[in-house]
């Protein structure tokens, strides 16, 4: 049957409508005359896929990735890259505007290389084969490498069968230097030998949370400044754009602001706001990550910063200390309720969030907005071509007319 693709919904797929429901199709953009296949039938819409591309957009280009038809790490790489932008500045956009809640002109910063910016990668291995699951679906898709991911990562794809997992999982990382840390969960016995990857930086060996060669972190250098990461500590994937993003946080901080840093992790935006800050305190669950904020209040002279080892929701409340500045960088879930009112009568001056999640991100603005007003609005491709989207919102305290 045919289909004529009139929008994009929120992930990235092509939106039409036949006999008067919605349809889902992946791979489809605006404008694009299409002859589907149905794949799922529900109440309320159906989920197609592409069978021929009778009228295609001018927009469409050849993804560079001959995995992307069925892996779904990627969503939009048969999208022009500036579009894959004003797709996710639409998406902000919608979201927010469905919530009644008003943005300035969003900033947008690029990728200054779009292709082999993650510097993480976790793949699931299944009798031997190591892959991604196919989007929405339990297939797994072998690869041989990943377009999107650094150069390091995929040297050690190329020779990731002398591991000899059968089945598990696999993650990746690499930082500045093309070190890498080798994090791997299965019920195998690993078979290791340093001399197999003897061209490449191995500097650490996880295996069941367990240290089988090395180190369990390393150290990553951004803005100048140098942390370390722990095999299971939270750092952004994306070293170009967390450069940016830590500009933008300095150019918000003074010198007689006293931050609160929530979901701190190592203490990357704690670190740079004390630079400027009279002091940091920062707030995290993961006690490696603190452990790690520790020695990177050292590594970069910074000596007034104070990790703090917690959960954000049962803590906050416990924290006395009068902020006028309030950095949140959380999960996908966003905030909880709790923690959402704490901040709200923190009375703080300024609040700095950022988010990859913007749907959570609008439920929390809903009540923050009741105190604070949107100053500044940044959109950051931290998730190249993917529907992914990393936003800087900063807000300000709301004066009280006399």
């Amino acid at each position: 049957m045919k289909l004529l693709i009139e929008r994009l919904n929120h992930q990235g797929s092509g939106i039409g409508y036949l006999e008067g429901k919605i349809i889902f199709v992946k791979n489809a953009l605006p404008k694009e005359l299409v002859k589907i296949k149905l794949i799922e039938s529900h109440k309320k819409y159906n989920l197609a896929k592409v069978k021929k591309y009778l009228k295609k957009s001018p927009l469409r280009k050849e993804a560079f990735c001959p995995f992307y038809e069925k892996c779904g790490g990627c969503q939009l790489q048969h999208l022009i890259y500036e579009d894959t932008l004003k797709f996710k500045k639409g998406k902000i956009e919608n979201i927010l505007k469905k919530e009644n809640i008003i943005i300035p002109k969003i900033n947008i910063i690029k990728n200054i290389n779009p292709q082999n910016y993650r510097n993480k990668l976790s793949l699931k291995i299944a009798n031997g084969i190591y892959g991604f699951y196919e989007e929405k679906s339990h297939e797994l898709i072998p690869i041989k490498y990943c377009s999107i991911a650094q150069k390091s990562i995929n040297d050690f794809l190329l020779q990731v069968n002398k591991l000899k997992i059968k089945n598990g999982n696999l993650t990746i990382r690499s930082n500045y230097n093309d070190e890498l840390l080798i994090i791997i969960d299965s019920k195998d016995d690993i078979a290791f030998n340093i001399k197999d990857f003897d061209h490449l930086k191995i500097v650490g060996v996880i295996v069941n949370n367990k240290c089988i060669y090395g180190e369990n972190y390393f150290y990553e250098r951004i803005h100048n400044c140098l942390f370390k990461v722990s095999y299971d500590a939270f750092f952004q994937i994306n070293s170009f754009i967390t450069d940016q993003m830590f500009s933008i946080i300095e150019e918000n901080i003074n010198n007689s602001n006293v931050v609160l840093d929530l979901y701190s992790g190592v203490g990357t935006l704690g670190i740079i706001a004390s630079k400027k800050a009279s002091k940091v305190y920062s707030l995290e669950i993961v006690q490696n990550a603190i452990l790690d904020n520790l020695v990177n209040k050292r590594l970069n002279h910074q000596n007034n910063i104070y990790p703090l080892l917690g959960d954000v929701p049962k803590n906050l409340s416990k924290i006395k200390e009068n902020f006028d500045t309030i950095i949140i960088d959380p999960p996908r879930k966003g905030l909880d309720k709790n923690s959402r009112e704490l901040i709200l009568n923190s009375n703080a001056q300024k609040i700095i969030y950022i988010s990859c999640n913007i749907h959570t991100l609008a439920r929390d603005l809903k009540d923050l907005t009741l105190n604070y007003k949107i100053e500044k609005c940044y959109m950051l491709d931290m998730f190249s071509y993917t529907y992914h989207v990393e936003s800087v919102l900063l807000l300000s305290l709301k004066t009280t007319e006399k």
